[in-house]
This record gives structure tokens, C-alpha cells and sequence, in this order.
């Protein structure tokens, strides 16, 4: 759940679900002096002149890549907010009533971030696997239906001194021990990645079938740790199967998490 702000006279509280990318904001306003409750959609209309802005300020504390937050990508690249701009006309309103004591309007807004980033951010090269490595064998041979990946707590950071709890973002990416890109949303298919709690990773078959190639990530890497880096056997074993290879391409990936995204 990110923190709720206030901008102008709106409320707002915004939160990402992080295993299927769905953006929630639910915003409050109260009405001006001299408007009655018949006045809502009136109040409503006004606070909606004031949600792109909003949307652009709550977008920014989601966290991006490894470089940090969506925020810190606009401080670097300034022509990025047309992307955040073009991100927010995707809100879709879900609902917007008066509060129980008649003195504000509220609404609640959605989107799915795995759908929209791929209409609105153009896509980078697209990341080419490494040929098969050769003289491995996939076991079982050739039938993943996608990729399982367990991140403990407290994993090194390759390049630092320091442990860290994996951070999810947007735009992380699976990397073998060599720093290789495996996966990449921000190219090939877009899909983001799914970040589940350990205990729900039973829901995770919808995303990667019955028989994926499970695997524990050995280590962290990025300013903002959220890349994941995998041991050098299981790289090996995933680029040696066709099966493998196309869970990577495709997005089908589930990460692990000992405690739920936040």
C-alpha cells in the first residue's frame, strides 16, 4: 500500500497489486461551501480536473527499475512524464458516491499496469537469449510449462558489501550469474513480472501451468535491488530446453516471496 497524500483539497491512496500489475487509487474530496449532496456529480467533475496530476504524483512512488522509483525515471529523463501522462488517461473509473456523512464525493479508479505499459512505453531491444549450452539436458526434458522462482530473504547484492529483501518493481529483470539478461519486461513480449507470497503459490498456476522449472534465486543486483540473479546450473538448465527458453521469452514467470509485495 503506498501513503496517502493530500493534493489540493483530494485524498488520495493508491496501491499496486504486484502479482497481476493492477493500479488502485481511491481519492476524496470534500464538497465547496454552498453544495448540497445533490451537487456529486458537480464535485466530481471538479476533483477529476485535478487527477492527472494526481495520478502522476501517485505513478511516481511506484517502483520502476533498478534505478529506483518512477519518480527518480522522471527526474533523470524530464520527456518521460508524456509517458506517465499517456499512462494516467488509461484510469478507468470503478465507482463514486458521497461519503456516509454527506460532506464529501469519493471515487475509485483502476488500471492494469501489465496491459497499459506495453501500449504507452516503447519497447527496448529485444533481449536475445544465449545458444543452448552445449552437452546439458534438461531433466525432466523439454515439457516447463513456465518458470518458478523462490527469493529468500536477506540475499547478497552482487557488486556490494550488503543483503538485502528482494524489492519488486515494474521493470526487474532475471539475470543468469554472468549478469546475461534472461528476461526483460521493458523488451520481447512486455509481460511484468508476478510476485506472489509463499503461501499463495498455488494461484501462480495460472500464470505458469503444472510443471514449472523451479529454482531459488542466488542473489540480488541493482541500486534498487530488484533484479534477480540465478546460479549458473539452473541458467544452464533453462536455456538447454526449448520449454525453458520460451517461459523466458513468453513472461511466464512467478517470483516467491517469503513475505507478500507490499
Amino acid at each position: 500500500m503506498l501513503p496517502p497524500g493530500l493534493f489540493s483539497e483530494v485524498i488520495v491512496h493508491s496501491s499496486i497489486d504486484w502479482s497481476t500489475g493492477r493500479f488502485d487509487l481511491v481519492t476524496s474530496k470534500l464538497l465547496d461551501p454552498g453544495m448540497s449532496p445533490s451537487d456529486h456529480p458537480q464535485a466530481l467533475k471538479a476533483m477529476e480536473r485535478e487527477l492527472p496530476a494526481l495520478v502522476i504524483r501517485e505513478l511516481g512512488f511506484l517502483e520502476w527499475n533498478r534505478y529506483g522509483t518512477l519518480g527518480e525515471q522522471l527526474e533523470r529523463d524530464p520527456s518521460f512524464r508524456t509517458y506517465a501522462e499517456g499512462i494516467a488517461a488509461y484510469l478507468h473509473r470503478e465507482w463514486s458516491r458521497l461519503s456516509e456523512d454527506r460532506k464529501s464525493v469519493e471515487a475509485s479508479y483502476s488500471l492494469n499496469l501489465n496491459n497499459v505499459l506495453s501500449e504507452i512505453i516503447p519497447s527496448e531491444k529485444n533481449t536475445e537469449l544465449s545458444g543452448k549450452p552445449l552437452g546439458w539436458v534438461p531433466i525432466p526434458e523439454d515439457n516447463w510449462t513456465g518458470i518458478l522462482i523462490y527469493v529468500p530473504e536477506n540475499l547478497p547484492v552482487r557488486g556490494t558489501d550488503i543483503t538485502a529483501d528482494i524489492q519488486p518493481a515494474l521493470y526487474a529483470r532475471i539475470l543468469s550469474d554472468d549478469i546475461e539478461v534472461l528476461a526483460d519486461p521493458a523488451s520481447g513480449n512486455r509481460n511484468l513480472l508476478s510476485y506472489m507470497d509463499i503461501g499463495d503459490r498455488e494461484k501462480a498456476e495460472s500464470r505458469i501451468g503444472r510443471r514449472p522449472y523451479r529454482v531459488m534465486a542466488r542473489e540480488l543486483y541493482g541500486e534498487y535491488p530488484c533484479d534477480i540473479i540465478l546460479s549458473k546450473e539452473d541458467t544452464r538448465r533453462i536455456l538447454a530446453a526449448d520449454s525453458g527458453r520460451r517461459a523466458l521469452s513468453e513472461g511466464r514467470i512467478v517470483i516467491l516471496m517469503d513475505s507478500g509485495p507490499e
